[in-house]
């Protein structure tokens, strides 16, 4: 990465960073509308790993209106009608492709529904979490800090697994997916997840949340951190492109940027409500 890429990538985080930060703790329609531009900006990338570009139009058009749907659906009735937006969404879009002549219908009609089955459904986990009622219910704790230590794992595990895999890294996990993730790094993401966890919970013990047990949740958000970040690498590998999109300048796309987080948002939801 040259000096000029670095001062890029870093005035970003500077200025994104903040800003997702002020955007969590402010809460309501605020964060929902966050999140939701998030859903639909990684549909506009992840559309393109599915479509030429004569067929784009459909997936964003009629995916994007799932998207909303189910991201409203989840905030303000708890996801209750999501099995009939599925199947109304997959209607739609198979009545769609019946007027068109797209190469590929089965490629778009597909792209479609998992860009709902991997992004807005996900998403709408976030806001659960940050208060409102999800399907098993409300997640006690603390609401704007549970997201904030979701968001302060994720990332110090990121780096934590970048710098020593780019020093020390060897054994490769998955080159054919994932060439530059390594053994090394990887472990020192998941030891890094595990104590910043257990730090957070020191810090805000209104969380409720034991040493041993922070512990536990920062290990499995660490390996879904890794899960969701190969389970991208392997469409992106599928299509032939380093980077989902060229939204954040030096990171890539919004996707690049919360390809793990999309595998946290759940697991840490799910696992908060055992």
């Amino acid at each position: 990465m040259s000096l000029s890429d670095l001062a890029v990538r870093t005035l970003v985080g500077i200025v994104g960073i903040p800003l997702l930060l002020v955007c969590t703790f402010a809460g309501g329609w605020i964060f929902f509308i966050l999140v939701t531009l998030v859903a639909l900006i990684s549909l506009r990338e992840l559309s393109r790993f599915y479509a030429s570009d004569r067929s784009l139009i459909p997936i964003r058009v009629v995916g994007s209106l799932g998207v909303v749907a189910l991201m409203v659906d989840g905030w303000m009735w708890s996801g209750a009608h999501w099995g009939w937006l599925l199947v109304a969404g997959t209607g739609l879009i198979m009545l769609v492709e019946i007027f068109r002549s797209d190469p590929r219908p089965e490629a778009v009609i597909g792209g479609t529904v998992v860009s709902w089955l991997y992004l807005a459904i996900p998403l709408s986990h976030f806001m659960w979490l940050r208060g409102s009622e999800g399907i098993l219910g409300y997640v006690g704790g603390g609401g704007a800090w549970l997201v904030f230590a979701l968001w302060l794992i994720v990332w110090i595990s990121d780096t934590f697994a970048y710098l020593v895999g780019r020093t020390w890294g060897r054994k490769k996990i998955i080159p054919a997916v994932s060439p530059n993730k390594t053994w090394e790094g990887t472990i020192a993401g998941f030891i890094s997840a595990g104590l910043t966890s257990m730090a957070f919970s020191q810090i805000l013990p209104s969380l409720g949340w034991t040493v041993s047990y922070a512990a536990v949740v920062g290990l499995v958000i660490g390996v879904a951190a890794l899960l969701g970040d190969l389970a991208e690498s392997r469409l992106k590998r599928g299509v032939g492109v380093k980077d989902s999109g060229t939204t954040l300048p030096g990171h890539g796309g919004i996707l690049d940027r919360f390809d793990s987080i999309l595998f946290c948002v759940p697991v840490l939801y799910y696992l908060l409500m055992l």
